[in-house]
């Protein structure tokens, strides 16, 4: 069973991976944008990087969002993982964000 079909069901995710800290894909599903060794790479060292600024203010990172022009990569981190979507920019971001929150409730537990 693939832990990220809700994603792939939602027709504004272009793309979802979810990685460790290490980068590595653990799953990906989607056609369209960045590999996704790219994308899980990135996302790792975006989350390692704003991991010391959460530590600085006494919290532990959450979520964070990057947006370009076109496109927005929505991230939901927990424990030693991230969840990320890519999706056009405009698209639904409230119910593709609640999806990766309630996926990664899931997967806390069972990672």
């Amino acid at each position: 069973m693939s832990w990220l079909a809700s994603l792939s069901a939602m027709p504004s995710v272009e793309r979802a991976v979810l990685t460790g800290m290490d980068g590595l894909v653990i799953e990906a599903v989607g056609q369209r944008g960045p590999d996704p060794q790219l994308l899980a790479a990135e996302l790792a060292g975006l989350m390692r990087a704003m991991g010391g600024v959460s530590r600085a203010l006494g919290e532990e990172l959450r979520r964070f969002t990057v947006a370009t022009d076109e496109h927005e990569i929505l991230a939901v981190c927990f424990g030693q993982y991230c969840l990320g979507a890519l999706i056009q920019r405009g698209s639904d971001r409230k119910a593709v964000g609640a999806e990766l929150s309630r996926l990664a409730l899931v997967l806390a537990e069972r990672l």
